[in-house]
């Protein structure tokens, strides 16, 4: 595969945030509580994106200890898994002495991971493909952040009612104005929760593959209706 291809593929297992814009309001309360809803929905991007990779190999050597001269060593302290040259299919292995190999490879074995090649104290590996099991615990996790950040858009939308509220109590602004932004606020919530289940599907979907299946229809029509708006204007503006 052509470095062009890979970098491709990268670029298809990501979760794009800029398809959700943010449309201008005269209204600091609305403003306010709209930036602090994308960023709730920006960070599940961010925290969601890790559990596309499905398994984390990061640190399959930091608790193994082997001995090396009649000692006990931290076999992390002499191995490391190169994270910026690491792809979907291969992690890259970097080792500071021969004599760890044998170490490494029995690590490696026990992950089913194959080493594709060995050069200048790095080896190229080639991951295993996730299981039924692995993918699904995948989905669950990421349903639990998704959960979070749903709570997480409800709490911005309490604390801005609570601003409104003394903000009215205290004469900062009208009850007409005050109205309103409440209005607005508790349909900004309602479109970012739609687009948090959006973001939530797209990333369920790269881990699932073809045994993608929605959890419930009403999962499915939400998606299917921000889909449609987003093939059309290529972005959500809300």
């Amino acid at each position: 595969m052509s470095e062009e291809n890979t970098e491709k593929e990268e670029e298809e297992k990501k979760i794009d945030i800029g398809v959700l814009k943010l449309k201008p309001s005269e209204n600091t309360y609305i403003i306010s509580s709209k930036e602090r809803m994308f960023d709730v929905l920006k960070a599940f991007v961010e925290n969601s994106q890790g559990s596309i990779a499905l398994n984390d190999f990061g640190q399959i050597f930091k608790t193994v200890t082997v001995w090396v001269k009649f000692r006990p060593r931290k076999l992390g302290s002499y191995v490391e898994i190169i994270k910026e040259r690491s792809t979907e299919t291969t992690i890259d292995v970097r080792y500071s002495g021969d004599e760890y190999i044998p170490h490494i490879k029995e690590v490696l074995r026990d992950h089913k991971i194959k080493v594709k090649s060995m050069s200048n104290n790095v080896m190229v590996c080639q991951l295993p493909r996730p299981s039924d099991q692995d993918i699904d615990t995948a989905i669950q996790k990421v349903r639990v952040i998704s959960n979070t950040a749903r709570s997480s858009l409800a709490q911005v939308k309490a604390s801005s009612i609570q601003r409104l509220q003394a903000a009215i109590k205290n004469e900062y602004l009208e009850a007409k104005d005050v109205k309103f932004a409440l209005q607005s606020i508790e349909k900004i919530e309602q479109q970012m929760a739609g687009m948090l289940t959006y973001f939530r599907v797209e990333c369920e979907k790269m881990l699932a593959g073809r045994k993608f299946a929605f959890d419930s229809v009403e999962t499915k029509d939400m998606y299917t209706t921000i889909y449609k708006r987003i093939q059309k204007k290529f972005y959500i503006e809300v």
